[in-house]
């Protein structure tokens, strides 16, 4: 039994949490950079461009960690399923097990 699908579908995940990330960085360094049109309003614009930066990234990151930890997961299960077929067929084999 093949398990490319599953395999392809953990990295996915991983990339779509990658991403996710990274928008978020993005989205920070975006932040920081455009003029709020609020600016005149409250006098704080330089803390509340590093509070919006600070909010935008922590979000990425709050965001994309469970898909990448989602498809880590995926593809050590597929790993411990490979070893555990191998260590299988070798035992029915009757061979021992070398270390």
């Amino acid at each position: 039994m093949s398990d490319r699908f599953t395999r392809l579908f953990a990295s996915v995940l991983v990339v779509i949490g990658l991403v996710i990330v990274a928008v978020g960085a993005l989205l920070a360094v975006v932040a920081l950079v455009i003029e709020t049109p609020w600016a005149s309003v409250t006098g704080q614009v330089m803390l509340e461009r590093v509070l919006v930066a600070v909010f935008l990234v922590v979000s990425g990151i709050l965001a994309g960690a469970p898909f990448i930890v989602f498809g880590q997961l995926l593809l050590i299960f597929l790993d411990q399923r490979r070893l555990l077929a191998a260590i299988h067929r070798r035992l029915r084999r009757g061979g021992a097990p070398t270390s």
